[in-house]
């Protein structure tokens, strides 16, 4: 799968609420190749300095016709918040697109997608391309509002749509669990889950999902210095304790049954 090393404008960044942001650049290249679940690496560096050195992984969120990808993402250390303050019309690097994606599954009518805060930013594009073609019920969750400001972006493809909030500001109150153990006592036939988010609740998506006999597929998030599988920084146990996989290069999307979901991150 071609991949390209290239400088992007930025064509928009703004910020969705407090420290989340959603970054917009012109990259042709890399739109015609991406699929839903892939990531490229960000040059966050900035006025020629080599601080930070490591460029950032961002899941892509969005694309457009017009050549235009979007990175929905949290400013949680300085090379996020370096990336932050970055403006329209500045350039910016971009490798991509990277990794594995996830997989469309022919023979299942249901599709279930199970977002956990910013989990969200690889399943809008999943969501828009399983839309065409079969049932799609989305779930999202999160600790409050503010923590999930893109739901419109979700809402408009299906009418199986729920939210959960911990504090019960948005949508029912509780986990996005709740959400799926009712989803599951519900459907009928034959379903696929797609689930991304913090590792405790992509544990519990997993261990739902087995009850229930229905594949899951999860995208894994990771610390990673170069995105293409030299460093194997990204490494995770593998479920058969033979080894481990590599986020960048073997995912960032598993089935959920590869990974050794004991293992504490």
């Amino acid at each position: 799968m071609p991949r390209f090393d290239i400088p992007a404008r930025i064509i928009e960044q703004p910020q969705l609420a407090h420290g989340i942001f959603l970054l917009t650049v012109k990259a042709p290249a890399i739109l015609d190749s991406a699929n839903p679940g892939q990531f490229c690496m960000l040059e966050v560096k900035y006025n020629n300095s080599s601080d930070p050195l490591l460029r950032r992984p961002l899941s892509i969120y969005k694309t457009r016709a017009n050549g235009q990808i979007s990175f929905l993402y949290k400013e949680v250390g300085k090379g996020t918040r370096l990336l932050s303050k970055r403006r329209p019309g500045e350039i910016v690097r971009v490798l991509g697109p990277l990794g594995q994606g996830f997989r469309l599954i022919d023979d299942r009518p249901q599709c279930i997608l199970v977002g956990g805060g910013l989990g969200i930013a690889p399943l809008l594009l999943l969501a828009e391309r399983i839309n065409q073609s079969g049932k799609l019920i989305i779930l999202i969750g999160a600790g409050n509002a503010s923590e999930i400001p893109t739901i419109e972006d979700f809402s408009g493809l299906t009418r199986y749509f729920h939210i959960a909030t911990e504090d019960g500001s948005l949508g029912q109150r509780g986990m996005v669990t709740d959400l799926l153990a009712q989803t599951l006592r519900e459907i009928t036939g034959m379903a696929q889950i797609y689930t991304c988010g913090p590792w405790p609740m992509m544990k519990a998506v997993y261990y739902m999902a087995r009850k229930k006999n229905i594949p899951c597929q999860v995208s894994l998030e990771a610390a990673m210095a170069c995105g293409i599988g030299l460093c194997l920084g990204c490494a995770v146990p593998k479920s058969d304790s033979q080894g481990f996989l590599h986020v960048c290069r073997e995912g960032p999307v598993f089935d959920a049954d590869q990974v050794n979901w004991e293992y504490s991150q």
